[in-house]
This record gives structure tokens, C-alpha cells and sequence, in this order.
């Protein structure tokens, strides 16, 4: 178990939210590129990757060597979206995220929204009821966290744990995802 500085975490967002858009998502990339990679076997493959045509970008890529004390249960390679917005995210930006890992042709992503999505997590509605259909047509699951989430982890503990939690209500479909 490695220890997560929350206050570094901290410094970092609030850094970023002093800067202008692209520092705000950079600061939250960084911070979610830093804490994943302190799980055992868990290590950034890249950032901000552009597609060979240029009509999309991946935030984060990390690689997943399944550790027993990191995240055997998910796939081998981790593609996250970072949106450090004021407002949740819609149901049509979701839309596009799916759209790149359906690309890619993997079926888990990880979505960090500073504010949750959109809609009502038990009814399923709006990017919520987005989530769903894609899990039930095509088994895609995306997990969702939130920038509270990050802030809270004091441990790579904690973060297994979270990830265990949300990877199960995915699949579930209970809670939020």
C-alpha cells in the first residue's frame, strides 16, 4: 500500500483552477496520471494521444499489469477521460468517449468528471441512461469519478477499493457509475 498526499493533490487542482482551461484539465490529468500509477503494476503508456487521422484525442493511456495489490480485475490497458468541469458531463459528451473507446475497439473506460455526470444515477436518466444502453448493447463499462473522489483517497488502498465499488456497480447497474 502506497500513501496518496492528498494535500499535493489539492495544491495541484488548485493550481490548475487558477489557470485558464487547458491548465485546469492538465493539472487534473496529472493528478489522476500520478495517483493511478501508484498502484502496483499500473504505469502511463501516454498522454493526449491523437489518432492517425487527428479527428480525436485519448487524455491518459496507462497500462495494467493485472498486480494482486493493483487492479487484477480490470483489462490490461486503462483509457481515461479527464473533464475538469464547472457543470457534470452530458450525456452527449459521453457520447463521444464511448464513441473513441467503440474506435479502439476496448470495452472499459474511465471517465474523471470533477462534477459526476448528468442526470439521476437510480433512475438512469441523461448521461447516466447513456452509460446503461452502451453496457446493455454492447458491454461497455465506463467507470465514473469524481474530482471529491480523488481529493478524498489517502491510499492505494482506498483507490482499489473505489475502483472495485464502481467497477461492480457498472456491471450492476446500481448507483452511480
Amino acid at each position: 500500500m502506497a500513501i496518496i498526499d492528498h494535500n499535493v493533490i489539492a495544491q495541484q487542482l488548485a493550481a490548475g483552477d487558477a489557470g485558464n482551461a487547458a491548465e485546469k484539465g492538465a493539472a487534473l490529468e496529472n493528478v489522476v496520471s500520478q495517483t493511478f500509477c501508484l498502484l502496483d503494476g499500473v504505469g502511463l503508456i501516454r498522454k493526449n494521444i491523437i489518432d492517425d487521422a487527428g479527428s480525436l484525442e485519448i487524455d491518459l493511456m496507462l497500462y495494467n499489469q493485472r498486480e494482486h495489490f493493483g487492479l487484477p480485475f480490470l483489462p490490461d490497458h486503462l483509457i481515461i477521460e479527464c473533464k475538469n468541469w464547472q457543470a457534470p458531463v452530458n450525456a452527449a459528451t459521453l457520447t463521444v468517449f464511448t464513441g473513441k473507446l467503440h474506435k479502439f475497439r476496448v470495452d472499459f473506460g474511465i471517465l474523471v468528471a470533477a462534477n459526476g455526470i448528468t442526470g439521476n444515477p437510480h433512475d438512469k436518466t441523461a448521461a447516466h441512461a447513456h452509460l446503461r444502453s452502451v453496457f446493455d448493447r454492447d458491454g461497455m463499462k465506463i467507470v465514473v469519478i469524481t474530482r471529491y473522489e480523488i481529493e478524498a483517497l489517502r491510499s492505494t488502498d482506498e483507490l482499489t477499493a473505489l475502483m472495485r465499488v464502481k467497477y461492480g456497480d457498472c456491471i450492476m447497474g446500481v448507483g452511480q457509475f
